[in-house]
């Protein structure tokens, strides 16, 4: 195609006239929603869940803002977003990575099979769960933990259903990812303020020694040269130990030899600061 025109108008507006459409949709299932994310009705009806991610299911709404910039568009894209990012029953920040209350299990060969308890950030993790399912080691095991029973009666409320677990429903692929990508891009894309360019900077894990005793309590910090750690969430995670937050770690080596250590700043803003550092148990 050499130029606009040549374009059939009838297949375009047929086309726009479905873009339109599924953006409504997704705009009125939001406002249909006492959390503001745009689970379909028909899904609901059977509370029944999969596969769903808030943001991917708002990229219909991003596309149909290009041709008509409908402020309640606008409205429910922050809906199905806030909804992702921990505004929701349960207060789980359903991205990797992100929030105060973060996911530890997911669907990942990668993080399975990494020595760290989180899995890798970014990742967008299935918003709303039905139910716990089958799994090879646990069997039936988990569902039949569940009290009260999700398909009892009454059943349990369906938004509270969560479980940091490996959960085959709530696995995401490249495109919910992508599409996810496309409607928070689009949304930062719309702030007028742009006056607090950011550029990545080192922080520095500083540890008392490079060698430490089996069974010794030993500190390390975090710094950051530069900015204050005020107000920021740090993160720590070390070989053999549980996950631990503030700008100090305090840990005992648990067996011998070489041993790693990371953290990870990160500010209400999104900006964040990542370091390493390694030391000898002995």
């Amino acid at each position: 195609m050499s130029s606009p025109s040549q374009l059939n108008a009838t297949f375009l507006a047929a086309c726009q006239a479905q873009i339109a459409a599924a953006g409504d949709d997704v705009k009125n299932w939001s406002t249909q929603s006492a959390y503001g994310t745009s689970f379909p009705p028909a899904t609901k009806a059977v509370q029944s869940a999969g596969w769903y991610f808030s943001s991917d299911q708002a990229f219909d709404i991003a596309v149909a803002y290009q041709l008509n910039p409908n402020p309640q568009y606008l409205t429910a894209l922050l809906a199905n977003m806030n909804y992702e990012g921990g505004c929701n029953p349960v207060n789980v920040c359903y991205i990797t990575g992100l929030g105060w209350k973060r996911q530890r299990n997911i669907v990942s060969q990668w993080a399975i099979n990494a020595p760290r308890v989180l899995p890798p950030s970014g990742l967008p993790v299935g918003n709303i769960q039905a139910a716990f399912f089958y799994l090879w080691n646990y069997q039936a095991e988990l569902e039949e933990l569940r009290f009260p029973s999700d398909g009892g009666s009454p059943p349990f409320p369906f938004y509270d259903r969560w479980g940091d677990v490996w959960n085959v429903s709530t696995e995401m692929v490249c495109l919910n990812s992508a599409r996810s990508i496309g409607t928070v891009g689009f949304l930062a894309a719309q702030t007028a303020e742009k006056t607090q360019p950011w550029k990545s900077v080192a922080g520095d894990i500083v540890l008392p020694s490079s060698t430490a005793n089996v069974g010794a309590t030993i500190t390390a910090s975090f710094q950051v040269n530069g900015l204050s750690l005020a107000g920021a969430r740090v993160t720590w995670e070390a070989s053999g130990q549980q996950l631990a937050y503030g700008t100090t770690f305090s840990f005992a080596p648990t067996n011998a030899g070489p041993q790693w250590i990371e953290a990870e700043a990160q500010w209400p803003d999104g900006r964040r600061v990542f370091a390493t550092n390694s030391f000898t148990a002995q």
